[in-house]
C-alpha cells in the first residue's frame, strides 16, 4: 500500500496543501498582524494630531483672551495715568505752580478710580504719595517685576521715555500690573497700578476647561480592549491619569527593552520624528509588551499618549488566522475525498494494466498472432481517449510487436547460429592449413623457426606458412590482406595456395611475388590486396634473400648486436597492379641471427586511450629478448600488446614469424 501510485499521489497531495496553507497562515498571521499595528498606530497617530491641534487651537484662544484682557486693562492704567498727569499739569498752571505740587499729592491719596491706584514716585524712586497704603517710601527701591528688572533702577524718572512703560509686580500672593511715566516738571514718576489676578484666574479657568475637553477627548481615543490614554506634564506628573496600576507601572517602571524608565523613553519618543513606542514595564507581573503613540504640546509642556496592548492589535490577525485554518481544513479534507476518488480511478486501470503485463511472459511468443488470453481484461481501458486508453493500446500494440520481433529474432538467431557454426569450422579449417607444429623440422638444427597468428575475427586475414624446397633451402612467408572475416580469409588461403604452388619450381621470392602479383591482380572485383613478404634461405650458408611487397619492415635480429628495421621495400602490394617485376633483397645471417616478421596488427595496438604500440616500443621489446629463444621472444612481444590494450578490444589480425640461422 506505501509504494503504489494511489498512496503517493495522496501524500504528495497532502504535502502540497499543508504546506500551501502553512505559508499562507503563517503570512497571513504575519503580514495582517503588522497591518493591524501599523493600522492602530496611524490611527491613534491622526487622532493624537486632532487633539493636538484641537488644544493648540483651544490654547491660541485663551492666550488671545489672556492677551486681550491685559491689553484692556493696560488701556485702563495708561487713561487713568494720562487722567492724572492732566489734573497734575492743572495744578501745575494754578497759582503759577505754587503748592500745586502739594495739592496733587493729597488729590493722588485719595484718588477717585476704583480698581486703579495712583503713586508719585521722587527721583530716587522713592514713593512720596499713594493711595495704596501697601506701597511704602522705599518699596521700589529693591522691588523687581516679573522680568527681574530692579523697579527702581529702570523705572525712575531719568531712564522713562515720554511714552512711559509697562512691568508686572508680583506682591505675595498677587500679582499687579503698573504703568509708569514721567512728569518732568516735577521731576517725578507718575505710577498707576491695578490686579490682574482676575487675568490669571480666567486664565486657569478656561485651562481646566481644556483638560476636561482633553479628559473627554482621551477615552474616546482608545477603541482596543486594554487600551488607556494618559497625559502628563515634562515634570512627569500626571494630568489625565490611567488606571492606578497602569499609573504605578508608567511612573516608576523600568522599559524591559532599553533598561530606561518608561516617562523617559515616552518622552524621547515625543521628540523623536518617529513618535512610537513599544514598551514592557517592569513592575508589570504579565510582561505584556505594549505599544504608545505620543505627542508633545510645547506650549504648555503636555505629553499625551494612547497605549494598547499589542496583544489586542493582534487578536484580529489572531481570529482571522484561525477561521482562514477551519476553512483550509475543511478544504483539505474536501480536497483529499475528491482526489482519492480521481486517483483511485486512474489506479484502478494502471492495476489491471499492470496484472496484464505480469501475465505477458507466460504467453508463447512464438504462437500464431492471435490475441493472448490476458488482454481482454485490459482492452475495456483501450477505448478510453485519456492516457490510461493509449497505455492500453500501447499494450496491445506491444503484444502483437513483440510477438512479430520474437519470431523474426527466433529466425536470425537460428541463421546466426548456422553462420556461427559455419565460422568455427572455417576457424578450424584456416588454423587446420596453417603449420603449427613447433619444432616442424627437428632433423635440421642448422636454423629454428616459430610462428603464431591471432586473428581480430572467428577468421582473419593474416597468414604465414613455411616449407621446404629441397635438403638446402627454406621458404618462409607472412602476409596481410586488406580486409577481415571470411573475405581476408579465403584471399589469404588463395594467397598461401599460390605461394606453395608457385614456389615448386621457382626459387627466387620476387619472381614468386611477380607471379602472384598478377594472378591476385587479373581478376579482383573486389580490389583486394596482401602486404607480402617471401623468404628464402640456404640454411647451409646462411644466405637470405627475400621480396616485400608493401609489408611492414622485417627487423634484424643479430647475435650481441643491436636489432634494427630492414627498410628496403621491393614493390607495392600485391594484387593492386599487374606485371610488376619486385625486387629480390638478400641478407646474409651469421650464427645466432634471426629475422622477425610481424603484421600491422602489433605495432598498431591500440590502449583505451587510443594511443598505438608503435615501432619503436616493439624495437625496445626485441632488443629486450634478443638472446631468449624465438618461441620465448614472440611470446614476450604477444605479451606486452595485450599488456598495452588493456581491456581495449583487438583492432586487428596478429601473426608474427621468427627465423634465427644456427650455423
Amino acid at each position: 500500500m506505501f509504494f503504489s501510485i494511489k498512496f503517493k499521489i495522496l501524500i504528495s497531495i497532502t504535502l502540497i496543501m499543508t504546506v500551501a496553507a502553512g505559508f499562507n497562515i503563517y503570512f497571513t498571521h504575519r503580514d495582517v498582524g503588522n497591518a493591524m499595528l501599523v493600522s492602530q498606530r496611524d490611527a491613534a497617530e491622526k487622532m493624537l494630531e486632532y487633539v493636538r491641534l484641537n488644544t493648540q487651537e483651544e490654547y491660541r484662544n485663551l492666550l488671545r483672551a489672556k492677551t486681550g484682557m491685559a491689553l484692556e486693562k493696560r488701556s485702563q492704567l495708561k487713561e487713568a495715568a494720562h487722567l492724572a498727569l492732566s489734573v497734575f499739569c492743572s495744578y501745575e498752571s494754578f497759582q503759577g505752580g505754587k503748592g500745586g505740587r502739594e495739592i496733587a499729592e493729597s488729590w493722588i491719596a485719595t484718588v477717585p478710580f476704583r480698581t486703579i491706584h495712583c503713586l508719585l514716585l521722587n527721583r530716587e524712586a522713592g514713593v512720596i504719595a499713594s493711595s495704596d497704603p501697601r506701597f511704602q517710601a522705599r518699596t521700589f527701591h529693591s522691588l523687581t517685576d516679573v522680568k527681574g528688572r530692579n523697579l527702581g533702577k529702570v523705572m525712575c524718572h531719568d531712564r522713562l521715555s515720554a511714552r512711559g512703560d509697562y512691568a508686572v509686580i508680583n506682591r505675595g500672593q498677587q500679582r499687579r500690573l503698573a504703568y509708569f511715566v514721567p512728569f518732568s516738571p516735577w521731576g517725578c514718576t507718575l505710577v498707576t497700578t491695578l490686579d490682574i489676578d482676575d487675568i490669571q484666574a480666567e486664565a486657569e479657568k478656561k485651562l481646566n476647561e481644556i483638560i476636561k475637553v482633553l479628559n473627554a477627548t482621551a477615552k474616546e481615543l482608545v477603541m482596543i480592549k486594554g487600551g488607556y490614554s494618559f497625559m502628563f506634564t515634562g515634570k512627569r506628573e500626571f494630568i489625565i491619569s490611567p488606571p492606578a496600576a497602569v499609573e504605578r507601572n508608567l511612573a516608576g517602571g523600568i522599559n524591559q527593552r532599553t533598561g530606561k524608565p518608561i516617562l523617559d523613553d515616552m518622552m524621547a519618543a515625543a521628540a523623536s520624528d518617529n513618535a512610537k513606542l513599544v514598551h514592557v514595564s517592569s513592575l508589570d507581573p504579565g510582561r505584556e509588551p505594549m505599544t504608545t503613540s505620543i505627542c508633545y504640546f510645547k506650549a504648555l509642556d503636555w505629553y499625551i499618549g494612547v497605549t494598547v496592548p499589542v496583544r489586542e492589535i493582534r487578536r484580529p490577525a489572531r481570529d482571522l488566522v484561525l477561521r482562514q485554518s477551519w476553512v483550509i481544513a475543511v478544504m483539505l479534507a474536501l480536497g483529499l475525498v475528491g482526489a482519492s476518488f480521481m486517483v483511485a480511478r486512474i489506479a484502478s486501470p494502471l492495476r489491471v494494466l499492470a496484472a496484464y503485463a505480469k501475465k505477458l511472459p507466460e504467453q508463447d511468443f512464438t504462437a500464431a498472432a492471435t490475441e493472448s488470453a490476458a488482454f481482454p481484461m485490459a482492452k475495456r481501458f483501450s477505448r478510453s481517449r485519456d492516457e490510461v486508453g493509449e497505455l492500453a493500446r500501447s499494450f496491445g500494440f506491444m503484444e502483437s510487436e513483440l510477438k512479430k520481433n520474437i519470431r523474426n529474432l527466433v529466425d536470425v538467431t537460428a541463421a546466426r547460429e548456422r553462420i556461427q557454426s559455419e565460422l568455427s569450422v572455417a576457424r578450424e579449417i584456416q588454423m587446420g592449413i596453417i603449420p603449427k607444429t613447433f619444432p616442424t623440422f627437428p632433423e635440421y638444427g642448422e636454423f629454428d623457426l616459430f610462428a603464431t597468428i591471432q586473428p581480430a575475427k572467428e577468421v582473419g586475414g593474416d597468414l604465414y606458412d613455411f616449407f621446404l624446397l629441397d635438403e638446402d633451402h627454406i621458404c618462409f612467408t607472412l602476409g596481410d590482406v586488406s580486409d577481415k572475416g571470411v573475405p581476408a580469409a579465403l584471399f589469404m588461403v588463395i594467397t598461401r595456395t599460390l605461394i606453395k604452388t608457385t614456389a615448386e619450381h621457382e626459387l627466387s621470392p620476387a619472381r614468386i611475388m611477380s607471379h602472384i602479383n598478377n594472378i591476385l591482380g587479373e581478376d579482383n572485383p573486389r580490389a583486394m590486396f596482401v602486404t607480402l613478404i617471401i623468404g628464402v634461405l640456404n640454411f647451409r650458408t646462411g644466405a637470405l634473400t627475400y621480396a616485400s611487397g608493401g609489408h611492414n619492415p622485417p627487423i634484424l635480429v643479430p647475435s650481441g648486436e643491436e636489432c634494427f628495421y630492414k627498410k628496403d621495400k621491393s614493390g607495392p602490394m600485391v594484387g593492386v597492379i599487374e606485371n610488376i617485376d619486385y625486387k629480390e633483397l638478400s641478407v646474409d645471417l651469421s650464427s645466432g641471427d634471426g629475422f622477425l616478421l610481424y603484421t600491422d596488427g602489433v605495432t598498431e595496438a591500440m590502449d583505451p586511450d587510443r594511443n598505438l604500440f608503435s615501432d619503436e616500443r616493439l624495437l625496445a621489446v626485441v632488443n629486450d629478448g634478443a638472446r631468449d629463444s624465438i618461441e620465448g621472444m614472440i611470446e614476450n612481444v604477444m605479451a606486452e600488446v595485450a599488456r598495452h590494450a588493456a581491456d581495449a578490444p583487438q583492432s586487428d589480425d596478429i601473426a608474427m614469424l621468427m627465423i634465427r640461422y644456427n650455423g
